[in-house]
């Protein structure tokens, strides 16, 4: 992992939402948002991060959408948090991990590992009836030489992990083909250990390459 420039909590929505609202998963629910703020969608698909104004519309966005900063997936959620735009390769891999979230667990086998998910995946295993089919496409894209939008992850001083916070379904894509994660753009949020233990919670395990 290489630090390339320091980045900001209001540059982290702009992308946080910038990327979900790319989703056809999300797109419909951050639009609601939207209509019910009157604001424009061109705050998170073309927005300026030195906008005051901009940048207290997208914060409200967020709560609204994903409980920012203390709801949801936000739930005890680290308050002081320096950002960097870096860059990993795939000898980061191993220390990735996913959110503490059932389905990824189940993924993954318990180990919280993306690498671990491919592995269950080209099984043909799936997890709460949810297609792979997403993954496989993904992965396929990367394979034609499509670039992903960055990633977004959590980590303490000791560097021993990085959590996603955004970015699942495309890291997972990564792990069916890991010798292409390589100069990959990560949006990455150093914090103290003992809060990023308490927004991660109990590891379901060990987790394994």
């Amino acid at each position: 992992m290489r630090k390339i420039k320091p980045s900001s909590e209001n540059e982290m929505i702009f992308e946080f939402l910038k990327m979900e609202f790319n989703s056809d998963r999300f797109k419909d629910k951050i639009e609601a948002v939207l209509n019910d703020l009157k604001a424009d969608s061109s705050i998170i698909r073309n927005g300026d991060i030195t906008s005051k104004q901009e940048n207290i519309l997208r914060k409200e966005v967020l709560k609204r959408f994903r409980g920012y900063p203390n709801e949801e997936l936000f739930e005890s959620f680290p308050k002081t948090i320096e950002w960097f735009w870096t860059e990993f390769d795939n000898y980061d891999f191993t220390k990735i991990i996913y959110i503490n979230y059932s389905y990824w667990n189940e993924l993954s086998n318990l180990t919280g590992s993306p690498l671990e998910a491919a592995r269950t995946i080209l099984s043909g295993k799936t997890v709460y009836d949810v297609p792979n089919d997403n993954f496989i496409k993904g992965a396929e894209k990367l394979r034609n030489g499509f670039e992903f939008p960055p990633l977004i992850f959590l980590t303490d001083e000791n560097e021993q992990r990085y959590i996603i916070l955004e970015g699942h379904g495309r890291m997972t894509a990564y792990g069916l083909i890991p010798d292409l994660f390589q100069n990959v753009s990560v949006l990455l949020g150093y914090c103290k250990s003992e809060e990023l233990d308490e927004w991660y919670g109990e590891m379901p395990c060990t987790v394994n390459s």
